[in-house]
């Protein structure tokens, strides 16, 4: 467990992040979300130039239009906007809290923390490439660490996929794909916005999480090969009359449809 993290438990959906930074000074992020997890954004004095949806779009984004702002963006303006002068590896002891008051607290590099605001407003947000991985992040805690992440991740891949490693290689590469864009336009959109961060914690966030979703993508077979191989599922077919068996069970067990 990472230094300074107590034990959370099941925490569910998280509600509220507070920094605290060695100043003294705190960051409060209200979160909130809909009834299915995901995040609705709480921005203050209207979205910035930078979030509008035609500027420095995705190539892969399916949204129609050049109007309204990008769900991504939008999430993340709030965050940026109070993170906007502090640096990447400054020290910060964040604490998230679920609602029903559970805690996890960690002492990390902004960045890291930063991280975990990068993947709520892509992965947890309207946009319709990042969300396709909030179902594999049901039951992970806020600040997982990332060989934990990684694994959590997988398993639930994996598992959605009926154990067949072939198809949970096909599932990642379908997600990580168009979602290497998603950061890439992110980074474009803060580099050109009107009002560019003056220090570098959020772009080193975003880079941060980008790293992430290259390492699924580079490790997925080994670790999906692993993992089966311990699961004792196999790529094996099924015949027409086979009845649902073991993969089916287990697969509904991850949250595969």
């Amino acid at each position: 467990m990472p230094e300074g993290a107590q034990e959370p438990g099941e925490i569910g959906w998280y509600r509220e992040i507070i920094l605290e930074f060695e100043d003294g000074k705190r960051a409060h992020f209200e979160i909130e979300r809909k009834p299915t997890g995901t995040v609705i954004p709480l921005v203050k004095g209207g979205p910035a130039p930078w979030t509008r949806l035609g500027f420095e779009k995705c190539p892969c984004c399916p949204l129609p239009g050049e109007g309204g702002s990008c769900p991504a963006a939008l999430s993340l303006q709030t965050t940026l906007d109070r993170l906007r002068h502090h640096t990447s590896t400054e020290p910060v002891t964040a604490t998230a809290i679920d609602e029903r008051g559970r805690k996890q607290t960690v002492t990390w590099a902004l960045q890291m923390v930063g991280a975990v605001l990068v993947e709520l407003a892509v992965f947890s947000s309207e946009c319709p490439v990042g969300r396709r991985v909030k179902p594999y992040l049901q039951g992970l805690s806020p600040f997982a660490a990332s060989d934990e992440l990684l694994s959590h991740v997988l398993k639930k891949i994996l598992g959605a996929n009926a154990g067949s490693v072939e198809g949970a290689q096909k599932a990642v590469q379908e997600i990580i794909e168009p979602l290497r864009q998603v950061f890439v336009y992110l980074m474009r959109r803060l580099g050109g916005g009107s009002e560019q961060p003056h220090e570098d914690a959020i772009p080193n966030s975003i880079v941060h999480v980008d790293t992430f979703t290259q390492v699924l993508a580079f490790r997925a077979r080994r670790l999906n090969e692993q993992m089966a191989s311990e699961l004792g599922w196999k790529d094996e077919p099924k015949s027409p009359s086979a009845k649902p068996g073991l993969w089916s069970r287990l697969r509904d067990s991850f949250g595969g449809s």
